[in-house]
């Protein structure tokens, strides 16, 4: 099944671990989705860390495009999982604030929908390692979302 017949599927039905195993970047960094239904972190993030994520080797930490292009992915799929959408999102705009070195460790991410317009969609994610209360970097993204 391809994405885009993933994203015919009605909301219910899809599934955002589904939906990142169609997507090959996804897969390559080893990107998994938790999903608790009914729960304050309904939809979490992973990254479990690899010598792909390498960014500094003498600390050693990752390097913030990991971080980033996992924070990006996360929230264009936590767009797919919650909104009627047909259409994989394209961003618009993404910024990010690195607030401290991310070790060579899981990263965890969690989103949070802070706009739904007629075309616009902006989306908050939050990553973290051990301590949520400690994010690494948070990050505000805009998609266009047009085709709902």
């Amino acid at each position: 099944m391809s994405l885009n017949e993933i994203l015919d599927r009605p909301l219910g039905e899809r599934s955002a671990q589904t939906i990142l195993d169609k997507i090959p970047y996804a897969v390559m960094m080893g990107v998994l989705a938790e999903e608790n239904p009914g729960t304050y972190e309904p939809l979490r993030f992973v990254m479990h860390a690899s010598e792909l994520h390498m960014g500094n080797p003498t600390l050693p930490a990752m390097h913030g495009g990991a971080i980033s292009g996992f924070m990006e992915l996360a929230s264009a799929v936590h767009i797919l999982s919650f909104m009627e959408t047909a259409r994989y999102p394209k961003l618009i705009d993404f910024s990010i604030d690195y607030l401290r070195a991310a070790r060579l460790q899981t990263v965890y991410a969690l989103c949070e929908l802070m706009r739904e317009g007629r075309n616009l969609t902006a989306v908050q994610v939050k990553a973290w390692q051990d301590n949520p209360a400690k994010p690494v970097a948070i990050a505000r993204a805009q998609f266009l979302c047009a085709d709902r």
